[in-house]
């Protein structure tokens, strides 16, 4: 923090304070390195986290919800540590408003007519051989008490995991370098690339509505609810047609 000093009309800078402003442009700015390395770092933790995990969880369904709630936990207490209080709690908090409910039916609209048929094209002329996702493929090849509780975790548990991860953190420090459109559109693209080549056509277009609402609305709340919506919506089908 900065110092003010008794005896002298200067104020000085501490240590911690002069790192963070060697770090910041002077426009309040992050500097690119600084983003890509907090991208970077906390891929780094979360693969560290998983590898930790396969030493102890070998059934993939339970190595699917341990991981994913670990995941979430650690996202979430990076998300807590490195914004204040209130921005902490703006980014939590959904807002009481019915406009927000209207943005949410806006994003699932898109979703389902334009999204979704402008996937399967992309998957259809890129992807002609590829099958289903590996992770729908387990949801239809288990038990049926191994397929609800994996389908469970798809729909509930990755929703908040990955809003957390994509749209709070990762959309986060873009944020703090880029402008709103390029931040949305790197995000979505990083988010795509996570997934297996099959999804990356939905992966993005879900990238980019998601990363949209965050934005607009200032919190992750609105697109993990629209995130939780389309994933039961998914494993509904899954399991039941």
């Amino acid at each position: 923090m900065p110092i003010i000093s008794d005896v002298e009309d200067q104020i000085y800078c501490s240590n911690q304070c002069w790192i963070s402003s060697r770090q910041t442009k002077s426009d309040g700015r992050w500097p690119a390195w600084r983003v890509w390395g907090h991208i970077v770092g906390i891929f780094a933790l979360l693969f560290v986290l998983l590898i930790v995990v396969t030493s102890f969880v070998e059934e993939l369904v339970y190595f699917v919800v341990v991981s994913t709630i670990l995941s979430g936990i650690l996202v979430f207490l990076i998300l807590k540590n490195t914004h204040t209080s209130e921005s902490f709690k703006e980014l939590l908090t959904f807002p009481r408003n019915g406009e927000v409910w209207r943005l949410i039916g806006i994003v699932i609209l898109i979703d389902v007519f334009l999204v979704k048929p402008l996937h399967v094209v992309f998957t259809t002329y890129f992807f002609p051989e590829a099958n289903e996702q590996a992770i729908i493929t387990a949801i239809e090849e288990l038990s049926y008490q191994s397929s609800i509780l994996m389908a469970l975790s798809v729909s509930i548990l990755t929703p908040i995991l990955e809003e957390l991860l994509f749209r709070g953190f990762i959309l986060g420090v873009l944020l703090k370098c880029y402008d709103d459109r390029t931040s949305i559109v790197i995000s979505a693209l990083i988010f795509a690339i996570v997934h297996e080549p099959i999804a990356y056509g939905m992966a993005f277009g879900g990238g980019l509505l998601y990363g949209w609402l965050r934005v607009k609305t200032g919190s992750i709340i609105p697109s993990m609810v629209t995130h939780i919506l389309w994933n039961s919506f998914v494993s509904i089908i899954v399991l039941f047609y």
